[in-house]
């Protein structure tokens, strides 16, 4: 019994130090959607990945399933579609408090994925996510699978992506 305990605990004490992502196969998985150049900032542990990169272009391809309405988005993430909001002049901020007035649990998903992020962030990171997600002409992509939050902001010319690990 004593030796099941053991072997439980140190198994969870690894699983807790895994990283969420490598740099290589989020950069792999990102780049069917938009140009990356270097990478600025990338974090992730156990519980949170961040990741900033420079771009070009942040021209977001057409890959990327893009909805014009917040219903619409709903609807391509219930369907488990990930999807780019590209709704008027809304940051996103404005975005996710709009999902959140409309359907509440994919709301708190969303900001559970944004939020829980800024725990992998420097303190310079946070303030580049910060204005990024208020600025309107950013745009912010949710990736159901593994609830991811990708932000491309054509203004400083960044891919910001977080999430968290649920």
């Amino acid at each position: 019994m004593f030796r099941l305990a053991v072997t439980l605990i140190s198994a969870l004490f690894l699983l807790s130090g895994c990283a969420l992502d490598k740099e290589d196969e989020l950069r792999v998985q990102l780049s069917e959607w938009v140009t990356l150049g270097d990478t600025y900032f990338f974090k992730s542990n156990g519980t949170c990945t961040a990741a900033v990169f420079h771009t070009d272009s942040p021209r977001i391809s057409s890959l990327l399933g893009a909805a014009r309405s917040v219903d619409t988005g709903l609807k391509m993430l219930a369907e488990g579609q990930p999807v780019v909001f590209k709704v008027g002049d809304k940051s996103p901020n404005a975005l996710v408090e709009a999902i959140m007035s409309r359907d509440l649990p994919h709301g708190i998903s969303v900001l559970n994925s944004g939020l829980a992020g800024v725990n992998c962030m420097s303190e310079l990171v946070k303030s580049i996510y910060h204005q990024a997600i208020m600025n309107p002409s950013s745009r912010m992509a949710f990736i159901p699978e593994g609830h991811g939050v990708m932000i491309v902001d054509s203004q400083a010319k960044a891919v910001i992506y977080v999430r968290s690990n649920g």
